[in-house]
């Protein structure tokens, strides 16, 4: 017998004591990864857009930890790493990449590519903040990418699918993205935004004024879920899951 219906079996027999058995790598996202699934689940999502893809970690994420096997669309505007997931995406039918950002009209701009790939933003870095992110959360070079406002692309993009989930992690960018949603953010029913505690970008929106904002969109908080702390153990970044209710 291998190893995995072994270990399912034992998973199963823990479970029915009102316990669970989480592996180390997966630990530290659990409560997230229970979280969208549940969310997922009440709320039959069949279309994921997520939006400052990177390297496809939020992807990997949902069909690893949170179990999401539905229609996923990935943003990713530099050119590197969209062709990196185009290539990761191929055996996955259900995964569809495209190599533009989002915001609030349709144009080209100027995306700062930092040291550390992940960090990239349209938004220049606040150096200071969090010193152990100066390093990587600097200007490496600037790329000119597309971006497309979600309105004109909704229907494309969604393919047929109408339980429509929205996550966005674009570096400061968020809210742009969104408005950039025009009326058609009437048709997503939930979506998850990374919210600035530490502004480690010069003009992000402060947590509590993006929260005001979308709420007065018609979203509420399922969850707030820390991305990341300073030494000092204090918040940089939350993801926040809201929904509509």
């Amino acid at each position: 017998m291998s190893r995995r219906p072994v270990r399912d079996s034992v998973a199963r027999l823990v479970r029915r004591t009102g316990y669970e058995i989480v592996s180390s790598r997966r630990l530290a996202h659990w409560h997230f990864a229970e979280h969208l699934g549940q969310l997922f689940a009440a709320l039959e999502i069949d279309c994921v857009l997520d939006v400052g893809a990177n390297r496809g970690q939020f992807v990997e994420f949902l069909r690893r930890d949170v179990g999401y096997a539905g229609r996923i669309v990935s943003f990713e505007p530099i050119a590197e790493l969209a062709a990196a997931l185009v290539e990761r995406a191929r055996d996955d039918a259900q995964w569809d990449v495209r190599q533009e950002a989002l915001g609030s009209e349709d144009a080209e701009a100027d995306l700062n590519v930092m040291a550390s790939d992940n960090f990239s933003s349209f938004l220049r870095p606040s150096a200071g903040i969090v010193d152990a992110f100066d390093e990587w959360n600097k200007v490496a070079r600037v790329e000119r990418v597309r971006v497309r406002r979600l309105e004109s692309i909704f229907d494309e993009v969604r393919d047929g699918h109408d339980r429509v989930f929205l996550k966005l992690d674009t570096q400061g960018h968020d809210l742009p993205a969104i408005r950039g949603a025009g009326r058609r953010l009437d048709d997503v029913l939930a979506l998850q935004t990374e919210l600035s505690v530490l502004p480690i970008y010069e003009g992000a929106v402060p947590l509590t004024e993006a929260l005001t904002e979308l709420t007065g969109l018609g979203f509420h908080v399922t969850g707030m879920f820390p991305v990341n702390r300073d030494k000092d153990l204090r918040v940089i970044e939350f993801d926040c899951v809201m929904r509509r209710v």
